[in-house]
């Protein structure tokens, strides 16, 4: 599958997820900029909804990104992108970890680097890194385990 091909399908599910009303919700501002072969790059503004009580990007919309934006990195892996029209299946988060590095406040353009670092029988591992735009500092680092099996 081409690269423009994975983008607008992840971009479907990113949106029908957006619309069902579940905690996807908080994704309506990402903005999915490329996907394929088990990556993803994203980009958002931090608005006041993505903020904690000190006015900087909230821990759990952090932890949240890390976790559904590798799923999508993942759903455009070679080996699972095949189903990525039909009955898209990203596995079963295993565990999580997020290291906060740097904070971003209201207004700060946020690009979010997803990538699949290895897809085995029954388990994919994923990383993300969440970078300021304006000066490529690290706001956030996670890891990503699933089942896929």
């Amino acid at each position: 599958m081409s690269c423009n091909k994975a983008l607008e399908s992840i971009r479907k599910i990113l949106n029908f997820s957006i619309k069902s009303n579940t905690h996807s919700k908080i994704f309506e501002k990402v903005n999915l900029i490329s996907a394929g072969n088990g990556q993803c790059v994203a980009e958002m503004v931090v608005e006041e909804q993505h903020t904690n009580g000190y006015g900087t990007l909230h821990g759990g919309f952090t932890a949240a990104a890390v976790d559904y934006l590798s799923s999508l990195a993942l759903m455009t892996h070679p080996r699972i992108v095949e189903d990525i029209g039909s009955a898209p299946n990203s596995g079963v988060s295993v565990d999580i970890h997020v290291s906060y590095l740097n904070s971003a406040k209201i207004g700060d353009k946020i690009v979010i680097n997803s990538e699949t670092v290895k897809l085995g029988r029954n388990l994919a591992f994923l990383k993300v890194t969440l970078l300021r735009k304006d000066d490529n500092v690290v706001v956030a680092q996670g890891s990503h385990t699933k089942f896929v099996g």
